[in-house]
């Protein structure tokens, strides 16, 4: 978390960091702080994102709802963003950046608005769904302006540190937004929400420069759905998709929104102390996509590392679920790294730009994300499904449905399974590293 904080203050050590000698002439900004006031717009979509973990009891009193509806309602986000995640990639490759994130950074704050000012499902199924379309050009605009302006042995870590971003704002939206919940509600936290995300809309519209639009690089006069379904048949890039989406799943079904509940069960604590796991989790995340970014190489390549990261993300669920861990340091620590191996996964974006062109960098990133963004949209009211499936019948003082923890349990262990299936498809990829 301090890394990714001095990298994103500390503009011109970055900058010497990376040579962008020849990309500081092209542009008037400095290329670490248009990339930096993007990413920042991603740790806040993550937020947002992730913030119905610590207000999922709240939620289902304000909508008198069941595990399986706060699961679809939260899920809404996920349809927007992946539905729209290749549309922003075209017009990322056409146009550029900072058209798509002032329109995306505008669409997160009226969303935000109507979430919060909701009395009923409907309409707060519409304010999750904008902050998902609002969201949808976050992560890739990050990617493509780091493909842009830095070079390519940079790029590995550059999702790496972009990663980080949305991991600190996934720690920010579990223990901060609890405490200001239970303080002010869940509503006024979400307007507090919005309020910030009017402040990024200015930072975009002041300081992301306009010829960010003027790319050098325009896709080849060829119709969108040949470039799509040409990427598409790409079988390596379609690996790699579907592979980041498994292991994306301790993220989207797990940390964005079942962990807290899951440790309150398993733990007899509030919501306030589990959303300590999610603050673990998230800094795990972040120090594992770095580290294990630049380690990938010495591991053997992107390939092995992903197999590694896969099957020992596997184990770790298994300890965590089966493993007769009652202590809750223990259990923290467990999560923490998980974390640091699902770090690990944002590799399968640059074996997926390996095996694209230039010209359909952006698409090609965003087909990707959309697929991960699929897998999200799936499991998390899959897991609701299967709470509701082993409920014994047991509900709170204020009617809320209380699962034990075997209901946990068997919902929470298909994220294993389904990193085995991911480690066994990892054989068909080929090795990228050799291609940068």
């Amino acid at each position: 978390m301090q890394f990714s904080c001095h990298i994103y203050y500390n503009y011109n050590r970055v900058s010497r960091l990376f040579d962008t000698e020849t990309n500081l002439r092209s542009f008037s900004a400095s290329p670490s702080l248009v990339w930096g006031i993007s990413a920042l717009f991603y740790l806040y979509e993550l937020v947002l994102r992730v913030s119905p973990s610590v207000m999922t009891e709240e939620l289902m009193v304000s909508f008198d709802a069941t595990s399986t509806v706060i699961g679809i309602l939260i899920s809404f986000y996920y349809y927007a963003y992946t539905v729209l995640q290749v549309p922003c990639g075209i017009i990322i490759d056409k146009l550029g950046a900072k058209k798509l994130l002032l329109f995306s950074a505008g669409l997160c704050v009226v969303g935000s608005c109507l979430f919060a000012g909701s009395f009923n499902i409907p309409s707060a199924q519409m304010g999750r769904l904008l902050i998902g379309a609002g969201s949808a050009c976050a992560f890739i605009s990050c990617l493509q302006i780091a493909s842009r302006l830095f070079s390519k042995e940079k790029f590995v870590i550059l999702v790496g540190l972009t990663n980080v971003m949305g991991t600190l704002g996934g720690l920010l939206g579990g223990f901060p937004v609890a405490r200001s919940v239970n303080a002010f509600g869940w509503q006024n936290t979400t307007f507090l929400l919005a309020g910030i995300g009017v402040f990024i809309v200015l930072l975009i519209l002041i300081f992301i420069p306009s010829n960010l639009d003027s790319t050098p690089n325009k896709p080849a006069q060829t119709s969108i759905i040949t470039n799509v379904f040409g990427l598409l048949r790409n079988t390596q890039i379609v690996l790699a998709g579907v592979i980041s989406s498994l292991m994306y799943l301790p993220i989207s079904a797990f940390a964005e929104l079942w962990i807290v509940p899951f440790f309150m069960s398993k733990h007899g604590i509030n919501n306030e102390l589990a959303s300590m796991a999610a603050a673990v989790i998230f800094i795990g995340i972040a120090i594992g996509s770095v580290v294990i970014a630049m380690l990938s190489r010495r591991i053997g390549g992107y390939v092995r590392t992903l197999k590694l990261a896969a099957i020992g993300t596997a184990a770790l669920f298994l300890v965590l679920l089966y493993g007769g861990v009652n202590n809750f340091l223990t259990s923290l620590s467990i999560v923490f790294f998980i974390g640091i191996l699902t770090g690990a996964q944002p590799i399968c974006f640059t074996c997926a730009k390996n095996n694209s062109t230039a010209d359909l960098s952006g698409t090609t990133l965003a087909l990707t994300n959309g697929i991960i963004m699929a897998m999200g949209a799936i499991f998390q009211p899959f897991l609701g499904a299967l709470l509701d499936m082993c409920w014994n019948g047991a509900v709170s003082s204020n009617g809320i449905r209380i699962y034990d923890i075997s209901c946990y349990t068997v919902s929470i262990v298909t994220i294993p399974i389904a990193l085995t299936v991911a480690y066994l498809l990892t054989f068909f990829m080929k090795e990228t590293i050799d291609l940068e």
